[in-house]
């Protein structure tokens, strides 16, 4: 059956909420016929978004179209994070191609505290063209070396993990989950002792405190840490494929594109 050009236009990560935006300021109001060509100016046209959204989709069936399952134990396989490396300099490519455009855009209206409606299009126009374009060559690069979204996603956030578990060893010398590990052994002993010394020094309420509800506390502190050690739990060998391939992971990091789910 075919797809309706509503339909065709909402594929595609981040594309839907900007052209429904520019659809609800050219279709409301005076002046709308104005609008609409303003609009089709700036963004190149509805028609060439719905083309493109349908490309999109194609791709992105062919790439979810390959299985995956999560390692049990957490653990990213080299092939698979320098597959997901090669999809991001894909995706690479295509954002350098629009940075300029962009930079120039930001720097003819980062003074003006209110755009023009011109100016909203343009800004807009130009967001929706880096989100297509991006997808697009997101969904190419993963199709093109067998990965599916999900997998995707997966390593996205080790990599996350892991840049973040390599920083806290290289200045505590402690994987996260062992200093918490370490932390949770030391804390009933560290409790007791400073319980001992409020009661010495006369502070309120200290004597009031009974030994059942100061280890009902302890456990639960416990119970606690233990389920915050298990979340941040690392595999040390992610963190060690994340130092060999660290140079190539920064390169093509683009954070302000994994904020909008690209």
């Amino acid at each position: 059956m075919a797809m309706s050009t509503g339909g065709k236009i909402a594929l595609g990560c981040g594309i839907a909420a900007v052209l429904g935006m520019i659809a609800m300021v050219v279709t409301i109001g005076f002046g709308a016929f104005w609008l609409k060509g303003k609009a089709e100016e700036m963004t190149g046209g509805l028609e060439g978004f719905t083309q493109k959204a349908e490309e999109i989709q194609e791709w992105e069936s062919k790439a979810n179209a390959n299985p995956f399952r999560a390692p049990a134990d957490g653990t990213i396989a080299e092939d698979r994070l320098l597959k997901f490396l090669d999809v991001r300099k894909e995706v690479f490519g295509v954002y350098g191609q629009h940075e300029a455009e962009i930079e120039s855009f930001a720097a003819r209206t980062k003074d003006e505290k209110d755009l023009s409606v011109s100016e909203t299009l343009e800004g807009a126009g130009r967001l929706a063209r880096l989100a297509a374009d991006v997808r697009l060559a997101q969904m190419k690069g993963l199709a093109g070396v067998g990965m599916n979204e999900e997998e995707y996603r997966y390593i996205q956030m080790a990599v996350y993990q892991s840049a973040w578990a390599s920083e806290v060893e290289k200045e505590t010398g402690q994987m996260p989950a062992d200093a918490m590990r370490q932390q949770m052994e030391t804390m009933p002993d560290s409790a007791r002792e400073a319980m001992e010394q409020m009661r010495e020094s006369g502070a309120p309420g200290a004597n009031a405190v009974t030994p059942e509800a100061m280890a009902e506390a302890m456990n639960q502190m416990t119970r606690t840490m233990g389920g915050a050690a298990t979340a941040v739990d690392v595999p040390r060998a992610n963190v060690e494929l994340f130092r060999k391939h660290e140079a190539a992971i920064r390169k093509y990091a683009m954070h302000g594109l994994a904020m909008i789910g690209l």
